[in-house]
């Protein structure tokens, strides 16, 4: 028997390293950072789960800033200015949003806020169809939602986080934590150059450094990246139609939540790069659900996705033109 258990503990416990390591190293802020402070620093930025630290940081603000408004979307609804958003609300303001977010999120989301007795007096809903085609809990250490919004298991959540660590990032969050040095190889694995700043009251996101860059020579931002920005078809394309049942099911909760806040609500269909027209059927529905007056569709072909310089990349618009989007909706 006393051999049994020594085998057994000299199995064990390689197995258990990595899980103890995960722990003490906490690469992605989610056991000692109850406070909800996203770790910033100098020299380089780690990619996070943004819906676990949404909401920690909304749970930690929340008795002081007593939030009434909130932006919901994926990384393109980050460059909406709260400031901006709050000349027009008069509303105490929060970026609620997440990296990829979902309808499913979107909508757990809302639940959660009712869940905590907040008033949701304004709310800037920014779609896409992306957006509009999850329906569940996303998988992956950079999108599942927390437990607390998802309603679902923690067991679940931590162990996709653990993925996001083991096997292959396990050496560079490693060697991060012990040299607080940040080195190329571990860009692929989410420790990347620093780029960003958040908010730590409002949860707004900026790209600082790509802003700076910009400021100081547009002309050359947008030369070195020329690739990235390809050319588009002239004639319009649209996207499938996506909104199905379950869509259905988590619009219609959306709306009656609004309805019951008395909730002042803008919808906004996102100006891609890609210029691909959201489908008649599934705006139809939306304008039927919430109304054409608050329902706005930037996608397709227009003054905004024409100019590559209202872009980061292909994939996010840039600050001033969610300045003007807002300009536009509470018009």
């Amino acid at each position: 028997m006393k051999r049994f258990i020594i085998k057994t503990a000299f199995f064990c416990i390689p197995l258990a390293l990595p899980v103890v390591l995960f722990v003490i190293i906490d690469p992605f802020m989610i056991f000692f950072n109850n406070k909800g402070k996203i770790k910033l620093t100098k020299d380089y930025n780690i990619s996070y789960n943004r819906d676990f630290q949404s909401t920690e940081l909304l749970l930690n603000n929340l008795e002081k800033m007593k939030y009434n408004s909130f932006i919901m979307g994926n990384s393109r609804s980050f460059f909406y200015d709260i400031e901006s958003w709050e000349n027009y609300t008069n509303g105490v303001g929060f970026h609620f949003n997440a990296s990829s977010e979902s309808l499913f999120g979107i909508e757990r989301k809302l639940k959660f806020l009712i869940s905590k007795d907040i008033k949701i007096k304004n709310a800037l809903i920014v779609l896409d169809y992306k957006t509009l085609s999850k329906t569940n809990n996303s998988s992956g250490h950079l999108y599942i939602k927390h437990p607390l919004v998802s309603g679902e298991s923690s067991f679940y959540f931590y162990k996709e986080m653990f993925k996001g660590f083991f096997p292959r990032p396990i050496v560079a969050y490693t060697d991060l934590f012990l040299t607080n040095e940040r080195k190329p190889y571990m860009d692929k694995f989410g420790i990347r150059e620093n780029v960003w700043k958040i908010d730590l009251i409002s949860n707004q996101l900026s790209y600082f450094q790509y802003d700076s860059i910009i400021k100081n020579d547009i002309q050359r931002y947008y030369k070195d990246r020329e690739s990235i920005f390809y050319p588009r078809d002239s004639i319009q394309i649209y996207s499938n139609a996506i909104i199905g049942s379950k869509q259905k099911k988590l619009l219609l909760n959306i709306m009656s939540i609004f309805s019951s806040q008395k909730t002042n609500y803008r919808i906004i269909i996102n100006p891609l790069y890609n210029q691909e027209k959201i489908n008649i059927v599934d705006l139809n529905y939306l304008n039927d659900l919430f109304g054409e007056d608050y329902v706005f569709d930037f996608s397709g072909i227009n003054k905004f996705t024409n100019d590559c310089q209202n872009y980061y990349e292909a994939s996010h618009y840039r600050p001033h033109v969610a300045r003007e989007i807002l300009e536009i909706i509470y018009e």
